[in-house]
């Protein structure tokens, strides 16, 4: 699955740190921004006042278009491979906790969409994925925490990933044109 490609990955990470205008190799990105948990028995517990960002990527099933891309070629091998080029359509989901839990969900809806070197959006364009405008603003929901209050807010922002499919087959391909010359001749 592409959403499970450790490229794919560190381009959502990446981005989320640019949007907040952090160091991705840095001790405080890797404690602030973590890849949603699966396990929803066991889901961590971080200490009420501490900042943290959880993020996950969930397909939307049955939207996505195939488009065929014959022309996939080995440089100086003269052979073609089938592909299919196919644009998934995904959600992102953000959820922030802490203190700055709507700063967060803020500066990440208002600068994920920022152009230019080592902005967000070049960032995700970088690794085929596309974050669709004008996603919907961030929700703040309280949540129990025991007897206390967690600050926390969501935002759900759309993507749509290009996804290339190469076959392992090879066509081959003419390698030399054949040339025919007809005279006229009066």
């Amino acid at each position: 699955m592409l959403t499970t490609d450790p490229d794919f990955k560190k381009a959502i990470y990446d981005s989320l740190c640019a949007c907040l205008a952090i160091d991705p190799s840095s001790a405080e990105a890797a404690r602030l921004i973590c890849e949603a948990y699966n396990d929803p028995e066991n889901p961590p517990h971080p200490p009420r006042t501490t900042n943290r960002i959880y993020w996950s990527v969930t397909p939307d099933p049955g939207i996505s278009e195939a488009y065929p891309a014959y022309n996939v070629r080995d440089a100086g091998q003269g052979s073609h491979r089938p592909a299919a080029q196919e644009v998934l359509s995904c959600t992102l989901l953000v959820v922030c906790y802490g203190s700055a839990c709507e700063e967060n969900a803020r500066r990440i809806r208002s600068f994920l969409y920022m152009d230019g070197k080592d902005c967000p959006r070049a960032i995700l364009r970088k690794a085929g994925i596309y974050p669709v405008p004008r996603p919907p603003r961030p929700v703040f929901l309280p949540e129990e925490d025991g007897s206390l209050w967690r600050r926390r807010t969501d935002i759900s922002i759309p993507l749509r990933i290009l996804d290339d499919q190469i076959s392992p087959l090879r066509r081959n391909s003419i390698s030399v044109t054949p040339a025919v010359i007809i005279y006229k001749t009066t």
